[in-house]
C-alpha cells in the first residue's frame, strides 16, 4: 500500500489591520468641510438668483460707495462698488429700505430681485444662477471625494471597500462632468447674452 502524503499548507500570513490613518482622515474632513462652506454659498444664491427662493419684488437703486481696498504691503487693489436702496416685494408687502444688491448699478435703475430674510437681495438672472449651480455640484464633488476618507480613514483604501469606491467612482465622475457642463452652459450664456 502506497503511502500518501498530503498537500502542504502554506501558512496564511497575518494581515495587521491598518489604523486609519490620520492624514487621510485630515484631508478628508477639509473636502467636506470646504464642500459644505462652499455648497452652502452657491446653494443659498443660486436659489436667490433663479428666483426660486426669498422674496420676489422690485430693487430700487438709489446710491452707490465706491471704497477701495488694501492688498497686504500697501498696495492699492481692485475698488469694490456697494449699491443700496429700497426693495418693493411683488407680493404688496411693505418696502424696506436700506438693502444692498448683490451688484453695481447706476442709481436710479431698478432691478428685478429676489431679497434674503439678512437684507442682501439679488437680481434674478438665470445665467447667473447656472453658474452658480454649477458651483453646487462641485462643491458636492469635494464632500464625495472627502466623506470616505474622513469616516473610514486609510481603511477605505482595502480590499473591504473595493465596492463603496467604485460607487464613489461613478458618484465622483457623475459631478465632475455635470458639474463642467453646468459650467460650459453658463460660459457660452454669459458671453451670448
Amino acid at each position: 500500500m502506497a503511502h500518501r502524503t498530503r498537500p502542504r499548507r502554506h501558512p496564511v500570513p497575518v494581515v495587521a489591520r491598518r489604523r486609519p490613518g490620520p492624514a487621510i482622515r485630515f484631508g478628508g474632513v477639509v473636502l467636506v468641510l470646504a464642500g459644505l462652506l462652499f455648497g452652502s454659498f452657491a446653494a443659498g444664491i443660486s436659489g436667490h438668483a433663479s428666483g426660486v427662493l426669498g422674496t420676489r419684488g422690485t430693487f430700487a437703486v438709489e446710491r452707490c460707495e465706491h471704497k477701495a481696498t488694501t492688498q497686504r504691503g500697501g498696495g492699492r487693489g481692485a475698488d469694490t462698488v456697494e449699491c443700496s436702496g429700497t426693495f418693493r416685494p411683488s407680493d404688496g408687502g411693505s418696502p424696506r429700505t436700506g438693502l444692498d444688491i448683490d451688484r453695481d448699478y447706476e442709481p436710479g435703475r431698478r432691478v428685478t430681485a429676489s431679497c434674503d430674510f439678512i437684507g442682501i437681495c439679488y437680481k434674478i438672472d438665470r445665467v447667473n444662477a447656472c453658474g452658480w449651480f454649477s458651483g453646487l455640484l462641485a462643491a458636492l464633488l469635494l464632500v464625495c471625494l472627502g466623506g470616505p476618507g474622513a469616516v473610514r480613514g486609510a481603511a477605505w483604501l482595502t480590499e473591504r471597500y473595493a465596492r463603496g469606491r467604485a460607487i464613489q467612482g461613478r458618484l465622483v465622475k457623475g459631478l465632475f462632468w455635470a458639474a463642467l457642463g453646468s459650467f460650459a452652459v453658463f460660459l457660452v450664456l454669459r458671453n451670448a447674452l
